[in-house]
């Protein structure tokens, strides 16, 4: 807006500049019209002619000072909107210089904040260096944890597919636990009820001594042998009295003996018999005087009330036994039917 005023100024002065240049022609166009009309009369020239040039003159000259005229009127207004401008410009100047107070003002202000910010600029400069070296420390151990990480997640694989294969094999064991423990119900199953088949079946074992006297020997008959000594006798099913083993259920039973004697050149001889029937025989002939065993087993189908026992056959022939129960004979239950 200062820049506006001089030229306003200037404006101002060259209106006025031209305004005098205007009144100077005239003076000088009147002088000049003596000086024609004197030499008009001294050069007796035409008069006529001299004076209605003159009055061209003239003419020009009104035209030219009404023109002058309408210039220094607008002139004038130009000037007055000029200086009413100026006022306004220079109010307008004074709003700016207040504004530039108060923004020369901030300035400082700013300029204070900025040394501030520069202060704490240069803090955080040594500070960024001291987190720029943290962080190169940081991306060495970075780079050795990445490293190890690596190595971590290939050893993860690895117990992740030994564990896949675990889990392959943990499913198989499970099918096969799970037969297993099938298999193992049906077997507990089958268990309860031998239990409660056995809980209800008759119980049948017995085992017993022949004597402590010694030699037992048959006559012109065959001898009943009566096994005194009970070892066991569950079920009451063995007779120490007859020799006779009586069967209290029908089903399937197992039998053994075994007898000893002294054999000098002579036959040991044992026989079985169901009901009075001959089952088996057993012979052996020894001539050293040793010991000498005969021994071996039956199994055999009964009905309830089927008896068996064992004999000697006529002849003289004979057994041995003491309290070391050398000879025995045995039996027991297996199933009933």
């Amino acid at each position: 807006m200062r820049a506006v005023i001089p030229l306003l100024v200037l404006l101002f002065s060259m209106c006025g500049a031209q305004t005098q240049s205007t009144q100077t022609e005239v003076q000088t166009e009147s002088q000049s019209t003596g000086a024609a009309a004197a030499a008009v009369v001294t050069t007796t020239l035409d008069v006529a002619t001299e004076l209605a040039r003159l009055r061209d003159t003239v003419d020009e000259l009104g035209t030219t000072v009404v023109e002058l005229r309408v210039t220094l009127t607008f002139t004038q207004n130009e000037l007055q909107n000029t200086k009413s401008l100026l006022y306004t410009v220079e109010d307008e100047n004074n709003a700016q210089e207040t504004k530039l107070a108060v923004m020369k003002t901030e300035i400082e202000n700013l300029k204070m904040e900025n040394t501030a910010q520069e202060t704490e600029l240069a803090v955080m400069k040594e500070r960024l260096v001291a987190s720029e070296t943290k962080v190169d420390a940081l991306e060495r151990v970075n780079a050795a944890q990445e490293a190890e990480l690596t190595a971590v997640k290939t050893e993860v694989m690895n117990l992740i597919k030994a564990n896949a294969a675990q889990e392959t094999e943990m499913v198989k064991l499970k099918m096969e636990t799970a037969a297993q423990e099938t298999r193992l119900s049906a077997s507990e199953t089958e268990v309860e009820n031998l239990k409660m088949e056995t809980a209800v079946q008759p119980k049948v074992a017995f085992s017993a001594g022949l004597t402590d006297s010694g030699n037992i020997e048959s006559g012109n008959t065959d001898l009943n042998l009566v096994f005194t000594k009970i070892i066991t006798n569950v079920g009451q099913a063995y007779s120490s009295t007859t020799g006779f083993f009586t069967a209290p259920v029908r089903g399937v039973y197992y039998f053994r003996f075994t007898v000893m004697d002294h054999l000098t050149s002579r036959f040991m001889f044992i026989r079985m018999y169901k009901n009075g029937e001959q089952i088996m025989q057993l012979v052996e002939y020894d001539a050293d005087g040793q010991a000498t065993y005969l021994s071996s087993g039956a199994t055999l189908q009964l009905e309830e009330g089927d008896v068996v026992n064992m004999r000697l056959p006529t002849g003289g022939y004979r057994l041995y036994d003491d309290v070391n129960n050398l000879s025995t004979f045995s039996g027991f239950l297996l199933f009933p039917l």
